[in-house]
């Protein structure tokens, strides 16, 4: 499970990271994922992808490969599913609507 920054009560990754609207940081527990397993991110939505990025970052940092990322909505227009598929990520999505 990825968290935002002090919501997990063990050892944890962090990774700091823009949002459209400012800096966030989530983080992960550094034993929730084993070397070379594969892990499927799920998210309700997707706009810039800046958190999308950061969560592959936390699961590779922690030794795990991301499948694929699932959203419930994707804000098109922001080109964030289109960044996540330019650097080789497979995406898919159940919804789509313009972000402005």
């Amino acid at each position: 499970m990825l968290r935002k920054k002090n919501k997990l009560p063990a050892d944890v990754h962090s990774i700091d990271f823009e949002l459209e609207y400012g800096k966030a940081t989530i983080e992960v527990h550094k034993d929730s994922i084993e070397k070379d397993e594969s892990v499927l991110i799920i998210d309700d939505l997707i706009a810039t992808g800046g958190t999308a990025e950061a969560a592959a970052k936390l699961i590779e940092l922690s030794g795990g490969k991301v499948s694929s990322f699932i959203f419930v909505i994707n804000l098109f227009d922001l080109n964030g599913c289109n960044n996540l598929i330019n650097k080789g990520y497979k995406v898919e999505n159940l919804i789509e609507f313009p972000g402005h």
